[in-house]
């Protein structure tokens, strides 16, 4: 493991580094439960849009880095370098499973405090997201920000904790509660972040449809995929 920072020490919430996790907006290589209801390159496009929403968002955070981590699949940094606007800097991936690319993750975007997030959550609660980034100036803390499906949209720590991704059971309802279960064992002080939820399956773009009917402005991009006026 990476050492800790030293008790008591601090860093200031601009120190912070925030990665975004992402593939390229390929059809058929992307979104694949969406694709079976509303077809390959619908889904594709939905996702594209989701990925700049999500950009948008977290680009509002007063962050010293932000970094697009790409899965290098089907051309996925050359891709994504294409598509990211600025502040954003596009790195690859590296390991062969998530587990493995989240640790690498951590690591590229630390030694100091750091954020992990998906590209699946185009809502973010990013004002709560904000408000929570100075807890990571203490010691051997960490941001959760849990999601309805028992995943997380996005994980902070005060420094990378390579062992806080080990023995997860990725793709499954038990992410977040076995994260926690992590932190607890690694004796970090977790804050609680409110919850989200991912766009997987048409369910998901069910309650995304209805959210931005209300707030389109929530995710303008994916409003006018979806054909909601903004």
């Amino acid at each position: 493991m990476l050492a800790a920072m030293p008790t008591g020490s601090t860093a200031e919430p601009q120190d912070v580094a925030i990665g975004v996790m992402a593939r390229a907006p390929v059809p058929g290589r992307c979104k694949t439960r969406l694709a079976q209801a509303i077809g390959a390159e619908r889904a594709a496009e939905l996702y594209r849009c989701m990925l700049l929403d999500t950009l948008e968002r977290y680009a509002r955070l007063d962050c010293a880095r932000h970094v697009l981590l790409a899965a290098p699949e089907n051309d996925g940094v050359a891709l994504l370098q294409a598509l990211a606007p600025a502040p954003w800097e596009v790195i690859a991936q590296q390991g062969a499973d998530l587990g493995t690319r989240l640790v690498n993750a951590a690591a590229a975007l630390g030694p100091g405090p750091l954020l992990l997030a998906g590209s699946d959550s185009p809502t973010v609660p990013i004002e709560a997201i904000s408000s929570a980034l100075d807890h990571l100036s203490h010691a051997n803390s960490a941001l959760l920000g849990p999601c309805d499906d028992g995943g997380y949209y996005l994980i902070g720590l005060s420094t990378p904790q390579p062992h806080v991704f080990e023995d997860i059971p990725w793709s499954s309802d038990a992410v977040y509660a076995r994260t926690l279960a992590r932190c607890a064992t690694l004796e970090l002080d977790v804050r609680e972040l409110p919850a989200c939820f991912d766009v997987d399956e048409p369910t998901d773009l069910e309650r995304l449809t209805q959210l931005l009917r209300a707030r389109p402005d929530a995710a303008p991009r994916c409003a006018n995929a979806l054909n909601i006026a903004t």
